[in-house]
C-alpha cells in the first residue's frame, strides 16, 4: 500500500483540499489517517491561542540561542528529494516547540487567583429613612482578613461614605475607609483588631468638613456574628 506523501498530509492538515487518491487512503488507511488527525489537533490548538496568550522568551532564552549558534557544528548536507520530503515535518517541530513554549510560559507567568475563605458574613439593614441595604462579609485573602462591603440604594449626597466597626455597645469605632464613588469596596482589617470587640459593621453618610469622627448619620448597619 502506497502511504500519503508526509508532506501532502501536512498540508491538508493546514486545510487544503486533498485529492480524490489522498482522500480515499486517509478512509482506508490507518496510519496516515492518525498521523493527519494528530498534525490537525495541533493547527487546532496554536489557532485558538489568542495573541495576548503568547509571550515573549524572557531575555535568557535569546541568549542560550544566540550561544547556541555561535557555536561551531558539523553540519550533513541531505540529498534534494529528502530535504524536501522532511521539511515540512521539521516545520511541524519546529511549530509544536513554539506552541509547546507559548503554553507553558501562559502557565507559568499568567497572575493567579489569591486563594479566598470567607470567616464570615452579615446583613446590613437599613437606618433611620434610608432604604440603603446590603452585606458585609470577612475574608482571608492570602493569609490576611479583609472587610468586604456591598451595598444598594446609597442617597445622595455631596459628601462620602464611611465604612466602620464599632463595639456592640458603640462606645469605641475605628474607621475602615471609604466607599468612593462606587457602593462595593474591600478594606484590609486592621492589624490586631478583633472582630469580637468590634463586630457592628456601619455605614456613614460624612461631609468634607475635616472633622474625622464619625457624623453621627448612618445609612446602614449590620453585626457580625463571634
Amino acid at each position: 500500500m502506497k502511504h500519503c506523501d508526509p508532506e501532502e498530509i501536512s498540508l491538508l492538515a493546514l486545510g487544503e483540499t486533498p485529492s480524490p487518491d489522498d482522500a480515499v487512503h486517509l478512509l482506508t488507511c490507518d496510519e496516515c489517517r492518525h498521523r493527519w488527525e494528530d498534525l490537525c489537533r495541533i493547527v487546532d490548538t496554536a489557532r485558538e491561542l489568542h495573541d495576548d496568550e503568547l509571550l515573549a522568551p524572557p531575555p535568557h532564552i535569546w541568549a542560550a540561542i544566540a550561544e547556541e549558534i555561535a557555536e561551531p557544528s558539523t553540519v550533513t548536507a541531505l540529498p534534494a528529494r529528502s530535504a524536501r520530503r522532511w521539511a515540512p515535518w521539521i516545520a511541524v517541530a519546529a511549530a509544536v516547540g513554539v506552541l509547546l513554549g507559548g503554553v507553558v510560559g501562559v502557565a507559568l507567568t499568567r497572575p493567579t487567583t489569591p486563594a479566598t475563605t470567607v470567616v464570615a458574613s452579615a446583613a446590613l439593614d437599613p437606618l433611620e429613612d434610608y432604604a440603603t441595604s446590603g452585606a458585609a462579609t470577612v475574608e482571608v485573602v492570602d493569609g490576611a482578613e479583609r472587610l468586604a462591603v456591598n451595598v444598594s440604594d446609597l442617597p445622595q449626597t455631596d459628601g462620602y461614605f464611611e465604612v466602620w466597626l464599632l463595639a456592640p455597645d458603640a462606645s469605641s469605632m475605628i474607621a475602615v475607609g471609604t466607599l468612593g464613588a462606587g457602593s462595593s469596596s474591600s478594606f484590609p482589617l486592621p492589624p490586631g483588631v478583633s472582630l469580637a470587640d468590634y463586630p457592628v459593621v456601619d455605614i456613614s453618610l460624612e461631609a468634607y468638613d475635616g472633622d474625622p469622627t464619625h457624623s453621627a448619620i448612618s445609612v446602614a448597619r449590620g453585626t457580625l456574628p463571634a
